[in-house]
């Protein structure tokens, strides 16, 4: 038989290991990077999604998450972003951004904004355009 103090000892403890052990709780954010345009990407191309904090006008977007993928030949492109719950803060504005590279040549870019975290369904399809060809 458990005594009364025994048992308020117990319940004291119980209370207190949640905040005593808080760990990070990881979440992940999957969708797909998806081009119109029916060519393959060359064996060398690099997508990047990243999961950025674009809260400040006149600042650099702060990286919260961030998923290179290489060996993607077409679209769509499977991403997936694992990031720490507690990165994001209330009243901040969080939007995913992609782009696809070939070594330093920018071959495409999402121009739409993809707000995530806005109350509503998180858009995680990622359009992006191809960039015009630059002079060699």
């Amino acid at each position: 038989m458990i005594s009364r103090r025994g048992i308020i000892g117990l319940l004291t403890t119980s209370l207190l290991l949640p905040a005593t052990n808080a760990v990070a709780q990881s979440t992940m954010l999957m969708g797909t990077v998806n081009y119109r345009e029916r060519m393959a990407l060359p064996p060398t191309a690099t997508v990047l999604v990243q999961l950025v904090d674009i809260s400040l006008a006149d600042a650099p977007a702060q990286v919260i998450a961030e998923d290179s993928i290489t060996g993607a030949t077409g679209s769509p492109i499977p991403y997936r972003l694992r990031f720490d719950q507690s990165s994001i803060k209330p009243r901040r504005t969080y939007a995913l951004q992609a782009r696809i590279s070939d070594d330093d040549r920018l071959l495409f870019i999402n121009t739409a904004r993809h707000a995530v975290f806005a109350g509503g369904r998180n858009n995680t399809r990622i359009l992006v355009q191809r960039v015009g060809e630059q002079p060699r």
